[in-house]
């Protein structure tokens, strides 16, 4: 990296994170030069394809992933009845490493953003209380949620920008 590109980068983080960062706002700064990253390099990826007339995955779906999972990277959904109404609910649960990841928030959100599935780290009093007292971290994820669209199934997790996002389907 030229000197010229590191100082401007630079300045900009120093400015982003403000006087007296606490530690959560550098843990996020530096979630979303990771994510800043990541996009720049499936940029370029796709640039090097299109100049070579390589074929690039279709619009909407990513890259295989090339490196190996590590055990607890997944969301997993269930449909279970609800014992007082007899209804159909669902039971979102996080594997306890990527809960860690986010930050072991006591609430979070879930929300579509363009095609992907993000679960951030709620504040105060909103989003959906996670219940962490017995297994894994869960929370019962009301109608008309994103996930309701989607079949009950482990699916793969990472981070991204501070945001647990949700991948493909690995298992039933």
């Amino acid at each position: 990296m030229s000197s010229d590109s590191y100082d401007t980068l630079r300045r900009a983080v120093v400015e982003a994170l403000g006087s007296r960062p606490a530690p959560e706002r550098r843990r996020q700064i530096a979630a979303e030069l990771r994510a800043l990253a990541e996009q720049q390099e499936r940029m370029a990826l796709h640039a090097e394809q299109r100049a070579t007339g390589a074929s690039a995955p279709p619009a909407g779906q990513a890259a295989p992933e090339t490196r190996e999972r590590s055990a607890g990277m997944y969301v997993r959904i269930r449909h279970e009845s609800d014992p007082q109404t007899g209804t159909r609910r669902i039971r979102l649960l996080l594997g306890k490493p990527i809960w860690f990841e986010l930050g072991s928030p006591e609430r979070i959100t879930i929300q579509r953003v363009g095609t992907e599935i993000w679960i951030v780290a709620a504040r105060g009093a909103g989003g959906l209380r996670l219940s962490t007292d017995i297994g894994l971290p869960g929370c019962i994820v009301p109608k008309g949620d994103p996930l309701e669209q989607l079949p009950p199934g482990r699916y793969a997790a990472t981070l991204r920008a501070g945001a647990l996002i949700v991948g493909a389907r690995v298992a039933q």
